[in-house]
């Protein structure tokens, strides 16, 4: 299955086990009452909820993710299940704990800081799964970007234990002058709360946390979280989740007992699909405390670490008047990898998931024995190694020029070979005196110099910074570049001589001519008109035409009139041609104030939301006058009958024309009938002929 195909079926997926679990109670990590038993069933093939049922059980959600529902089922129902061919597995839905807080230099030690100069991994997706996350915070505000509860079952995955807030700060705490900074200060934040408020909650919950961070698009899944005991069906997610592209990051685990011969185990994290995340003090060394094992993939900054907590926790409130404080364990350990991964994903957009592996496996600092061991992995996490790209080379800047310069405006163009800002440094004499900018990033830079003074030398240079910050600035070799803004204008533009006047329908006139040419530009036209065949240019002005115009409509004349009409050009120096030529033509007679609808033409229009599907009509109703021309400004009320009832009202266009909506009809039955009625047409000095109420419809 392709993984575009696959994420559209999780999301199918997951959206039914949200209904499902809508109506069900889900159980915070209690002991479930003596006949139901918390289980997750794993099929050979399709889930087979019937199967479920038909043995008592009450199912909480049919996973897509995995081929596995999670349920309670009666004790009897469980070994019977176990017997059945058709399920592969019966596991308990056993809990996870938040991987403690056995109480950020971490940031430091990793080189990540040394990244942000240039990639701070900007809009990379990154889902906490664990307690939720305080995305009231400052040091996280920005960066949050959405999730879900699924211990409480609704859409506001608020962290009421601290932990997860703690890891998202390290993760992609704000680069904001306060509190503290994460690996990748610009990543996006998605909280998919699983645990209570207690640190722990159920393995079924994890697997919806896996399931909707797939099916959200997410890049990169960070899990301070873990069990002792293996689980297929987490396995199984964890493979489903990497298969789709994402990166799967967990914490190694607390248990360890000091002895890097001893191997302790703990669950996602000892999954081939996910990286292993030990702990390291400030000398790069593990904890005792910390997990090892064959399966540790990398060792992180996990002891004494300072990040955001909940702003509810007022017995850690900062000097900054917002929560901070130091936990350690390998909770902390898994975000700074995780956010490690967002710096990768940023620095080059081609990378695979199991591209980013390889690039942090083969740029991690070397601890303990040579080469990968059972403690530290490959080694300590080096952002600054996974994350290549840091741009010290400024922008090439050439073909610098001064263009449309005029008595006191001038614009300097140039290129250069990436994305930069425009600035100019200008003045009457060097040293430069005035700067203009445009900051946005392009490559074709424009920047227009405007209250020069008239018949002036000016000299100038250019420069641009790039997204990296580095300046370019082109003075020509020393000396700078010059223009000189052009002396006072007295020319005026040219006279028009094919000056054409045509009759439209009534009340139009139709005027036309040739573009007139200046030394500086035409600015405008004025446009004049007389009824007796004499034209004077210091009266009768009807309007103006902007300079790019050749052509004009005169709207306001009356009924069998002749008039007169001469253009001339004007230039920005408000030099004024010669009139044109005279041009004449009689309006039209005014048709009959009488109005009528001329026709109605019916469509329809769906969206489809979920399972349901959204059908509405559309009228739209043409009304002229007697003589068959169209009316402009004229207000349709109407009515719709059968399929709906809704009234509608609005004006025609030009062509007459105006196009009504009725309200939607959901999921209508094949045959509906969507009907519109013309009630009455309201146009002032017009009358609307009524005889019939004129009407249309359309089927479905």
């Amino acid at each position: 299955m392709g993984v575009e195909k696959l994420k559209r079926a999780i999301t199918s997926a997951l959206m039914a086990c949200l209904i499902l679990a809508s109506v069900l109670t889900i159980s915070v990590v209690t002991a479930q009452p003596a006949e139901k038993v918390p289980v997750i069933v794993g099929f050979k093939d399709k889930p087979d909820a019937d199967l479920i049922q038909a043995h008592g059980g009450r199912i909480k959600c049919v996973y897509n993710i995995i081929s596995a529902i999670a349920c309670e089922l009666p004790e009897p129902a469980i070994e019977a299940l176990r017997k059945n061919p058709k399920v592969a597995y019966v596991e308990g839905d056993g809990v996870v704990e938040a991987i403690g807080e056995v109480l950020p230099w971490g940031v430091d030690r990793i080189d990540a800081e040394v990244v942000h100069a240039y990639n701070k991994g900007t809009a990379v997706r990154v889902a906490i799964i664990d307690t939720g996350i305080d995305y009231t915070h400052p040091d996280l505000d920005a960066n949050y970007k959405g999730g879900y509860d699924f211990v409480n079952v609704d859409a506001d995955p608020k962290d009421d234990s601290g932990h997860g807030t703690h890891c998202a700060g390290i993760v992609a705490a704000e680069d904001n002058d306060i509190g503290v900074i994460g690996v990748a200060p610009e990543a996006y934040l998605y909280a998919v709360k699983v645990l209570n408020s207690r640190g722990s909650g159920y393995l079924s919950n994890v697997i919806l946390g896996i399931q909707w961070s797939v099916a959200n698009y997410m890049q990169v899944v960070s899990m301070s979280l873990g069990t002792s005991t293996y689980s297929a069906s987490l396995e199984g997610a964890c493979n489903s989740a990497y298969n789709a592209g994402l990166v799967l990051v967990a914490a190694a685990g607390n248990s360890g007992d000091g002895n890097p011969t001893t191997n302790e185990y703990s669950y996602p994290a000892a999954y081939a699909s996910v990286i292993a995340v030990g702990a390291t003090d400030k000398s790069n060394t593990a904890p005792s405390w910390s997990n090892s094992g064959p399966y540790l993939e990398l060792a992180a900054p996990g002891v004494s670490i300072y990040s955001t907590l909940p702003t509810y926790r007022v017995t850690l409130t900062s000097t900054y008047g917002y929560n901070y404080g130091t936990l350690s364990g390998t909770s902390m350990s898994c975000p700074h990898v995780a956010g490690t991964v967002a710096l990768a994903i940023a620095s080059d957009q081609t990378l695979t998931n199991v591209g980013v592996r390889t690039r942090l496996q083969t740029t991690a600092d070397d601890l303990g024995p040579e080469g990968k061991d059972n403690v530290y992995g490959y080694g300590l996490v080096d952002a600054d190694e996974a994350a290549p790209g840091g741009d010290t080379t400024p922008p090439a800047i050439s073909a610098v020029a001064s263009t449309d310069i005029t008595t006191s405006s001038a614009t300097i163009t140039w290129t250069t070979n990436e994305p930069s800002d425009s600035v100019v440094n200008y003045g009457k004499t060097t040293p430069l005196g005035s700067t203009a900018k445009d900051m946005t990033m392009v490559t074709s830079h424009s920047v227009k110099l405007t209250g020069l003074a008239t018949g002036t030398t000016y000299y100038y240079e250019v420069a641009s910074t790039d997204l990296a910050g580095n300046t370019a600035v082109d003075n020509n070799g020393g000396p700078c570049y010059t223009f000189t803004t052009l002396a006072p204008d007295t020319t005026s533009p040219s006279a028009i001589t094919d000056l054409a006047a045509t009759a439209g329908a009534y009340p139009d006139i139709h005027l036309a001519w040739t573009a007139a040419t200046d030394n500086i530009g035409v600015d405008h036209y004025n446009i004049y008109r007389s009824t007796t065949g004499t034209i004077d240019g210091g009266t009768g002005l009807l309007a103006t035409a902007a300079g790019t115009a050749t052509s004009y409509t005169d709207s306001t004349g009356t009924a069998e009139t002749i008039y007169y009409y001469a253009v001339c050009a004007v230039d920005a120096a408000r030099n004024e041609a010669d009139l044109s030529n005279i041009a004449s033509a009689t309006v039209a007679a005014a048709p009959s104030n009488t109005i009528h609808v001329s026709s109605i033409e019916m469509s329809t229009g769906s969206r489809t939301v979920g399972r349901n599907k959204f059908v509405w009509a559309t009228a739209t109703v043409t009304i002229v006058d007697a003589n068959g021309f169209s009316v402009k400004g004229a207000t349709v009320y109407g009515h719709w009958e059968s399929a709906t009832t809704d009234s509608d009202s609005g004006i025609t266009d030009a062509s007459g024309k105006v196009s009504l909506q009725s309200d939607s009809v959901k999921n209508p039955p094949k045959g509906t009938t969507f009907v519109f009625v013309v009630d009455n047409v309201v146009l002032s000095g017009w009358t609307y002929d009524s005889t019939e109420k004129p009407s249309g419809s359309i089927t479905v």
